[in-house]
């Protein structure tokens, strides 16, 4: 009949303003979104990418030194669930990142050297949970969650942050360097936000690292049981 004629197409009608719709918020979220935001996070990605194809690589051939390594690893933790050793390694794997782009906000050569920071955090993040998890099967994901659960929370994202603020002042410093301003180029400044982010993200990686150390030693022992 012509009325469920008319009413097909006026759903079909609807259904494709619908998806035009949602073509349009799409495309103004990725414009809305940071040129370097997107460039550090492909970077991340691509670390993340190299670090499960290297653990898998070596998985395949040092599986059994891997599995002496972590059972060492697991028992020491058991008899020492906290050291200074084990404080200082942790703030250091969750503070080098972000302190290292950090700082290289205050040098022209971070438009470069940024994004290979981030890949490398990306890389070792990735490397070392596939090759816990490839070494240690199925049954470890509730330690591999406490392990590495906090880190990829905490570090990846101050890490782009952080990343994306030095490299808007790197590229302003590499501009003005090269001249690129004119005669009119101002020195560049760093104002109270860019101090404020990273006060923020210390908190923030200062609070993860310490709820790993108390949340490690207790999923050892629950491992080791």
């Amino acid at each position: 009949s012509r009325g469920s004629i008319a009413s097909a197409f006026y759903k079909g009608v609807i259904c494709l303003i619908g998806r035009a719709n949602q073509r349009v918020r799409r495309v103004a979220l990725v414009r809305r979104m940071p040129v370097p935001l997107m460039v550090l996070a492909a970077f991340i990605v691509f670390g993340v990418l190299l670090g499960y194809a290297l653990a898998l690589r070596s998985a395949q051939r040092t599986g059994d030194e891997l599995e002496r390594y972590f059972s060492s690893f697991f028992a020491l933790g058991v008899r020492e669930p906290f050291s200074a050793q084990a404080l200082a390694e942790t703030l250091m794997c969750y503070f080098r990142a972000p302190v290292i782009v950090f700082l290289l906000g205050f040098a022209s050569i971070g438009v470069m050297l940024v994004p290979a920071v981030c890949a490398f955090q990306g890389f070792l993040l990735s490397f070392s949970l596939f090759s816990f998890a490839l070494a240690l099967g199925r049954g470890s994901f509730p330690l591999l969650l406490a392990l590495f659960g906090l880190r990829l929370l905490a570090v990846l994202p101050c890490t782009l942050v952080l990343g994306m603020a030095a490299m808007e002042k790197s590229r302003s410093l590499l501009l003005l360097s090269l001249g690129g301003g004119g005669k009119r180029a101002r020195a560049v400044t760093y104002g109270g936000a860019y101090w404020y982010r990273f006060g923020v993200c210390c908190v923030c990686l200062l609070l993860a690292a310490l709820a790993e150390l108390w949340l490690v030693p207790q999923f050892l022992l629950l491992a080791a049981r």
